[in-house]
């Protein structure tokens, strides 16, 4: 018996009778590695949000910027109808 477990039938005869086993841990080690890759997805998709907020924060503030610009024009413009009317 001890002889024919070490020989290479007594290998794939154990294999063939554990190959659920491997099946198993196979099917963990590509889940493992799949969960590695989404949290290097996840931390680029974090990246591209950061940068997209700071992007939208500078164009936030040049479109406020530009309505006080045109509020003033708005009252310069009032200013100037009024004084033409009287």
């Amino acid at each position: 018996m001890e002889q024919q477990s070490r020989s290479p039938t007594g290998i794939i005869e154990f294999l063939r009778n554990s190959w659920f086993l491997i099946a198993f841990i196979a099917g963990v080690i590509y889940w493992v590695a799949r969960q590695d890759s989404s949290l290097a997805d996840l931390q680029r998709a974090d990246t591209r949000i950061t940068a997209l907020e700071n992007r939208t924060t500078i164009l936030e503030t040049g479109i406020g910027q530009l309505q006080i610009k045109i509020d003033t024009i708005r009252e310069d413009v009032a200013l100037i109808k009024s004084a033409v009317i009287q």
